[in-house]
């Protein structure tokens, strides 16, 4: 028993230990705290302890040290000796030890936001809030279509961020996977949203290495048309969430046919000139973005059919005065610096028609007062993500200056985050400056349609410049 109540050992002073109450705290009017045992660390001094009190500054380093080499005694521990023991009758397969998965929660939203949506190939919209439309889709509910946005969505993102792993793979083909059991389903207007997005998605995984070891990516855009055609989507007419993917799927899709035209030109074109993503236009507002794309697709089908048919010419004339026409982003007190990708585009495709057609929709003069001023804008930006003006302007360099533009622009476009590989891009853009040299030096010239054809084609697989 103590030799002091609690009350005299806090006041340090003698007790009679009387019960129930001592005298001293009774005299005093005090609380008696009683007789109990109070329990503390020995001293660190004391040489007769194992264990002794640790110094509040050092006890979380002691804790840590400590942590990993206790042994505790689980449920595991427990029914496993009464098995070794048979003091109970147990199941050995009941007992196993489970390694634990570690938990990383991912944010999704932040997740496609810093990597895959500043990725994502079009023209006329913000890739980031066509990012936030794929997430909203991806998380809609657990639909075998959701569920494919979701994987393609994961899969494209981790691409970006770890490179190719096989869990990229992985994704991609559960998405894959997901998309065969949605066609199983009941697909309405919704669902076959989620089945373009989840096209497209897919699309972006294959274009992002540029390697030339698959071109699935045509793939994933021919059926995601075929989805378009085979869908009632009048309802998501006026919805910008169904504007901002048709319109990226246009923008694969026209530039698929620039693709076409020039890689193995043998490959003939079976869908009508004025022919748009769809069977009919009623998907795609006209929007000056849209419009120059339609009016390039439908230049495109014209140079692969009838060659340098007088019919042919006159068409191609009045299509390149229709794009002539349209207006550029005006500057604005709330846009001041407008973005210059839509005015990038509208030269190169009014440079690549003229040289296409040797220089007859309009003088040399006038094409070479667009070439310097694509240069101009070139010269100005910190990167170019879109890849078709690069591929064009840049292949209309003719000096060092303006090729070691071209050059150090895709350096500091592949550096950047929202950046594809430029592989292709550098490959064929340095390709044609030769041609040009060699031709310049036997002082010869070579057909522009001839050069673009011989070049891309030297391409194993179907490029792409989205």
């Amino acid at each position: 028993m103590p030799r002091s109540c609690g009350t005299c050992r806090d006041r340090r002073i003698s007790c009679d230990r009387a019960t129930p109450t001592c005298a001293q705290c009774a005299r005093s009017n005090r609380a008696c705290k009683g007789y109990g045992i109070r329990l503390s660390w020995p001293k660190a001094s004391d040489a007769r302890r194992a264990v002794v009190g640790i110094p509040s500054h050092a006890r979380r380093a002691h804790r840590q040290r400590l942590s990993s080499g206790l042994v505790t005694v689980s449920d595991f521990d427990i029914k496993m000796h009464y098995y070794l023991s048979s003091a109970f009758p147990s199941d050995l397969h009941s007992l196993s030890i489970t390694v634990p998965i570690p938990f990383t929660p991912i944010d999704l939203t932040a997740l496609v936001e810093s990597t895959a949506s500043k990725s994502l190939a079009l023209l006329g919209h913000n890739p980031i809030e066509l990012g936030r439309v794929l997430i909203r889709m991806a998380l809609a509910n657990s639909s075998p279509s959701s569920t494919a946005v979701r994987h393609a969505l994961l899969g494209l993102s981790s691409l970006h961020r770890y490179e190719l792993t096989p869990q990229c793979f992985e994704l991609k083909i559960s998405a894959i996977k997901a998309l065969n059991e949605a066609t199983h389903t009941d697909i309405g207007p919704a669902e076959a949203l989620q089945h373009v997005a989840a096209g497209m998605l897919l699309c972006s995984f294959e274009i992002h290495k540029a390697s030339c070891t698959s071109s699935q990516w045509r793939w994933f855009v021919t059926g995601v048309k075929q989805v378009l055609n085979a869908s009632t989507l009048l309802p998501f007419r006026q919805d910008s969430t169904f504007t901002a993917l048709m319109d990226w799927v246009f923008y694969h899709e026209t530039l698929g046919r620039f693709s076409l035209l020039h890689w193995r030109p043998a490959t003939q074109l079976e869908e009508h000139p004025l022919s748009a993503v769809c069977s009919g236009a009623d998907h795609l507002l006209p929007t000056p973005t849209n419009t120059l794309l339609r009016l390039f697709k439908e230049a495109c089908y014209l140079l692969a059919t009838d060659r340098d048919t007088s019919p042919t010419l006159e068409i191609l004339q009045a299509v390149a005065q229709r794009i002539q026409a349209l207006p550029l982003p005006d500057t604005t007190p709330e846009t001041p610096d407008p973005d210059p990708t839509f005015e990038l585009f509208h030269l190169a495709i009014l440079i690549y028609l003229n040289r296409m057609t040797n220089s007859t929709l309009e003088p040399q003069s006038t094409t070479q007062f667009r070439i310097e001023r694509a240069f101009t804008i070139l010269h100005t930006l910190k990167v170019c993500p879109r890849q078709f003006p690069l591929f064009i302007i840049g292949a209309e360099a003719a000096t060092d200056e303006q090729r070691c533009t071209v050059l150090a622009l895709m350096e500091r476009t592949e550096k950047s985050p929202a950046s594809r590989s430029l592989f292709i891009v550098r490959a064929l853009t340095k390709a044609l400056w030769v041609q040009d040299d060699l031709a310049a030096g036997e002082r010869g010239t070579v057909a522009y349609r001839e050069k673009m054809d011989a070049i891309v084609s030297v391409c194993s697989l179907l490029p792409t410049f989205v």
